[in-house]
């Protein structure tokens, strides 16, 4: 914390934690090949999901 932080805290007396992160593992695959991941947006197939407009594959 910086000294500006630290005296804020002590002038509110806030102890509060504010968010707690929980990033499941993901498992390796073998990345893509580029030219697909370029047009895909991503090397890694199972982080692959796509948007549809309206929730429905056109």
């Amino acid at each position: 914390m910086s000294p500006a932080n630290d005296y804020k805290a002590k002038e509110c007396n806030c102890q509060q934690i504010l968010a707690i992160a929980s990033v499941p593992m993901q498992p390796w695959i073998q990345p893509r090949e580029l030219s697909i991941a370029l047009e895909r947006g991503t090397i890694f197939e199972n982080l692959d999901f796509p948007f549809y407009i309206g929730g429905e594959q056109k």
